[in-house]
Parts: C-alpha cells; sequence; structure tokens
C-alpha cells in the first residue's frame, strides 16, 4: 500500500505514466530555517504557475509527458528510519506497478535522498550541492541532512559518487571526499544514474530560499549545464531538495520547477 496523501494534482493513472512525482516533506535534523518541509508544496505551485514549453529545447515535457502525482509519503517527523521503510516501500510499490516510470521527489532536507536512492538501486548518484554531506554524524546522530552521503557509501558501497559544486563542509567531510574518485567526472559514470539537487549548488542571489545558503555557488546556467551532462546518460530518478520557504512561488521553488523542466526535456525515452 502507498504510504502517501492524496495527489495535489490530478494526473494520469499511475500506470500510464513516463513521470512520477512524489513528495517526501522530511526535515526533521534541520538545524537552520526548518521549513524544508514545505518544499513539496511550494515547488509544486510553481510548476503549475509557470509556462512548461521549453523555447530552446522546443520541449514541453508537461504536455508530452504522462505525469503522475504520488502525493506526499505520510512521513514519520523525528524518526528517519520509519520514515526511510515509508520511501522505500513506496518506491517499490511504484516500480511494480510501473517499471519504467521515472521518479520526480520533491524534499524535504537532503537526508530523504539517500532512501530514494537506495529503493531505485542506481549504479552511480550525481550530487549537485554546496555541501559535501559525509560527516559520520550530527552532534551523535548517524542520519542527519550532512551524514546521507556517507550513509550511501557505507549501506551501498558500490554505488559512485559524482559530488558538483561543494565549496564548504566540515573537516570530516574534506577527509572523506579525497576517498572518492571523481576524476573522470561524467565520461566513467556507470549507469544508471540517480541525481540529487541540492537547491544550495546555486549562489544565494539566485536560490535565495535554502536552509544553508553559501557564497560562490553556480549560476541557473551552470546547472542547466549539468543537467545537459547527467541526461546524456540513463537517468532512473532525481529529486530537488533543501527548499526551505512557506512562500508560495518564491524564487527559489520557482528555479526549482524550472530545473526540473529542464530535466524532464532531456529524458531519454
Amino acid at each position: 500500500m502507498l504510504h502517501t496523501s492524496k495527489s495535489f494534482t490530478t494526473t494520469y493513472p499511475l500506470k500510464e505514466a513516463d513521470v512520477v512525482f512524489l513528495g517526501v516533506p522530511f526535515d526533521s535534523t534541520a538545524y537552520s530555517e526548518g521549513n524544508q518541509r514545505y518544499g513539496p508544496v511550494t515547488v509544486r505551485q510553481a510548476l503549475k504557475h509557470r509556462t512548461s514549453y521549453q523555447p530552446d529545447l522546443d520541449k514541453n515535457p508537461l504536455k508530452e509527458l504522462n505525469i503522475h502525482d504520488a502525493g506526499d509519503v505520510n512521513i514519520i517527523p523525528g524518526d528517519y528510519e520509519k520514515t526511510e521503510k515509508r520511501v522505500e516501500e513506496t518506491i517499490q510499490e511504484i516500480k511494480e506497478k510501473n517499471p519504467d516510470s521515472f521518479i520526480v521527489a520533491l524534499g524535504g532536507e537532503h537526508l530523504v535522498s539517500l532512501s530514494l536512492a537506495k529503493s531505485l538501486e542506481p549504479s552511480s548518484v550525481v550530487q549537485l550541492d554546496a555541501h559535501k554531506d559525509l560527516d559520520k554524524d550530527l552532534n551523535g546522530n548517524k542520519y542527519a541532512h550532512s551524514t546521507w552521503a556517507k550513509r550511501l557509501k557505507e549501506e551501498k558501497p558500490g554505488t559512485d559518487l559524482l559530488q558538483i559544486g561543494t565549496r564548504q563542509y566540515t573537516e570530516q567531510g574534506k577527509n572523506e571526499g579525497k576517498k572518492i574518485n571523481q576524476k573522470n567526472k561524467f565520461q566513467k559514470l556507470k549507469e544508471p544514474i540517480y541525481l540529487t539537487v541540492d537547491m544550495d549548488v546555486l549562489d544565494p542571489s539566485h536560490a535565495p530560499g535554502v536552509a544553508y545558503p553559501e557564497p560562490q555557488g553556480k549560476s541557473p546556467d551552470e546547472v542547466d549545464e549539468l543537467l545537459k551532462r547527467v541526461f546524456e546518460k540513463q537517468v532512473v530518478g532525481m529529486d530537488i531538495c533543501e527548499v526551505a520557504s512557506k512562500q508560495i512561488n518564491n524564487r527559489t521553488s520557482y528555479l526549482a520547477s524550472w530545473l526540473i523542466l529542464r530535466s524532464l526535456s532531456r529524458i531519454k525515452s
């Protein structure tokens, strides 16, 4: 049984969908804004309020693809392990009913990417992020927004991890990051790939509504170019996380919706 609330929008039946949206409004380890739980709502609303046609790509993904919105996972606030189980069971049921569907997950804090990546079992994870998230723990907590990539490497050691845009991290993250071979970057990434986009990969001048903004981030065009490179390969799913604003149609959610449209315009058929 899907562990989700009612769908936010009217959509195609799950079995007929090319793309399945799934919200994961978990933010219980956030020490900063703590509004990441509103990310699924504000990003969905931004998608409804903007033009989906991408002129330079001559694509209109929301019209050309069959979209199903599975709603939000009924997360357990403060309990990541139980939430992870619900995410995994939900993804499993989606894939049982529609094995070829492309998953677009809406966070939530970045910890939700751990359960999503584990559920979809990619060979590689591409992480666009200001932070490495490779800490051993966060004040004694193994499962936190700053530790999920460390847990991924431990729990799925065969999964390649490519981190792009990281510019602020702890000593733990620095030392762990040295163990990740990223010399070949995209050229030798194993397929299929899971993509996770933390909105703080962008400079705060473009995406101010994040929990942990860091200066000297990437521009939207630079991130779009990275998306182009990623989607030259087989991608099984993606997430957009760390939008931390309650405001409908805030700049960060609006930009997140654009990145989703750019990604969906490039999905391989």
